[in-house]
């Protein structure tokens, strides 16, 4: 059976929470050959709304991978931000699949343009940062929130109608902007199933990042497709293991 990790970058994340997303998550895969191993690094931010708090959660990420090295056949970074996307391909040989980059890619084969409505506004310096390292700045028509945060939704501090009543609004205005189509761009509101939510109240395709992370890994696997090496060299491993990571390498 391959193995696919979901890993969550950061801490908190209890069990239960884990666990729903390690069944949903499984509910997207066509291989029952395959199988999704929801984890968290329990390292980092509590959550991640900000620049310093991905860059806070990619050591975390390393770590988990490098101890866990050996026992899964694709990874998935667990945010939509793709935090530490390009040093854990380095770090790797199995396919790493990041959330916002593959609905993305998706994205481009709907339509024109898209629009990504996230959590909070002041992530959107970052969201355009982002879009400008994937090179398709061009194909966003706009960027828009819902402005409940993370632990919002986390912790249930509002109410499922209240949210969908902002989404339902925002992907309206994103219409109105020109979107072809909507990323979600928060995994805490693709775990939530928006995008089956509210689809009748929407004109244009709604990409739910964790089912797109789930269904490319799923298919590079069976493709037996991953990274190349001329994008993504081989760090110095040894290098490594006598720094940053002593006793691991």
């Amino acid at each position: 059976m391959s193995k696919i990790l979901y890993l969550m970058p950061g801490r908190g994340v209890s069990k239960e929470e884990k666990l729903r997303r390690e069944e949903i998550a499984n509910g997207f895969l066509a291989d029952k050959k395959k199988r999704v191993i929801v984890d968290s690094t329990e390292k980092g931010p509590i959550s991640i709304e900000s620049s310093i708090e991905g860059d806070l959660s990619v050591e975390g990420m390393l770590e988990k991978v490098i101890r866990e090295r050996g026992n899964f056949d694709a990874l998935i970074i667990g945010c939509a931000d793709d935090p530490g996307i390009f040093s854990l391909r380095e770090l790797l040989d199995v396919p790493v699949t990041g959330p916002f980059e593959s609905s993305i890619a998706f994205s481009t084969m709907l339509g024109e343009q898209f629009s990504v409505i996230t959590i909070l506004e002041s992530g959107f310096p970052e969201t355009r940062m982002i879009l400008r390292k994937y090179g398709v700045e061009q194909k966003c028509a706009s960027i828009r929130a819902i402005n409940y945060s993370v632990l919002d939704l986390m912790e249930k501090k509002v109410s499922k109608e209240d949210i969908i009543n902002a989404f339902v609004r925002e992907c309206k205005a994103a219409v109105d902007d020109g979107a072809s189509s909507i990323i979600l761009g928060c995994m805490s509101m693709a775990f939530m199933l928006l995008d089956e939510m509210v689809g009748n109240y929407v004109e244009v395709p709604i990409i739910n990042p964790a089912k797109i992370a789930v269904k490319t890994s799923e298919m590079l696997l069976s493709l037996g497709l991953s990274h190349s090496r001329r994008s993504y060299p081989k760090p110095d491993m040894d290098k490594l293991g006598r720094t940053v990571f002593k006793g691991l390498l």
